[in-house]
């Protein structure tokens, strides 16, 4: 007789879509998406950096997509900026009544892709925030965002380019 244990897996957080760089006064968007376990502690969005704590990079009006009866609707979420023990300064969001959702419960069998597709975003937690940024140099911002039940290996992070070019991709894509 084989025994077979399954593991269960931990609360995990990944980004489902996420630009490269901050632009000077656009919003900037970023979606994270559940890849593990659910939980219904919440979690947190932080930025930090040099730019960030010297004052360089500011950010305003982070915002969340929820879905409410079908349909994204914007709430506005205080991220202040908090000073860390090392006394550095990063803008931090506490969200803890978001609900991360069970990865493995994302596309039920059966489902029309349609359906799956719908089910997948739905299930997405999106973010918008505002840099203000009028320096010539492209500083890097790190944007961390970890649950609460498992901050240490569940949280995702990213590196991102600042610029004051509102046309950086007219001058970068070619």
């Amino acid at each position: 007789m084989r025994l077979f244990w399954k593991k269960e897996m931990p609360v995990k957080l990944d980004f489902a879509a996420c630009g490269k760089i901050l632009i000077d006064s656009l919003r900037f968007s970023f979606s994270i998406t559940s890849d593990g376990k659910a939980s219904n502690k919440g979690l947190c969005v932080s930025f930090s950096g040099e730019a960030i704590d010297s004052g360089e990079v500011q950010l305003k009006d982070l915002e969340i997509m929820e879905q409410r009866k079908g349909k994204l609707v914007p709430r506005k979420v205080s991220m202040p900026l908090v000073t860390k023990k090392d006394g550095k300064k990063i803008y931090q969001a506490k969200l803890r009544d978001l609900k991360i959702s069970d990865a493995a419960q994302r596309v039920a069998k059966g489902q029309t892709i349609e359906d799956a597709l719908s089910s997948i975003i739905s299930k997405d937690i999106s973010f918008k925030v505002t840099p203000i940024y009028s320096g010539d140099e492209e500083p890097e911002i790190m944007l961390n965002i970890y649950p609460y039940e498992n901050a240490l290996t569940g949280s995702c992070t990213k590196w991102l380019k600042c610029t004051s070019d509102r046309n950086w991709f007219e001058h970068n894509l070619k």
